[in-house]
């Protein structure tokens, strides 16, 4: 098999796509992209997702009630390239959200 077939079955087995279905087939669909940290609620960094914003926030609403700045890190993979940067660089918004999601999940439960 040649080195472009088998990258491409790799990135295929692993790629992590989660489709919507949403009640209105003439909505167009968008893509976007988590890009914080890995939580531990599951979501893991770079996870694509197909569907409009709100099905999206729907979706990941457990989440997000854990960890709020996670709606935030949802972008749009047409502004990929230039959200991503700005994650690691610090000072950015951007930045800042991606730490906040780190130290909320080091943060000890209140029961």
């Amino acid at each position: 098999m040649p080195r472009a077939s088998r990258t491409a079955t790799k990135a295929e087995e692993t790629e992590q796509a989660v489709k919507f279905s949403g009640g209105n087939t003439n909505a167009t669909e968008e893509r976007f992209i988590y890009i914080g940290p890995t939580t531990n609620t599951g979501l893991v960094e770079n996870t694509i997702f197909t569907g409009n914003r709100e099905t999206v926030e729907k979706y990941l609403e457990p989440t997000i009630e854990k960890l709020p700045q996670v709606r935030l890190l949802i972008v749009a993979t047409e502004s990929l390239a230039v959200c991503k940067p700005k994650v690691k660089t610090a000072g950015t918004l951007l930045n800042k959200y991606y730490n906040d999601v780190l130290s909320l999940m080091r943060k000890p439960k209140e029961d």
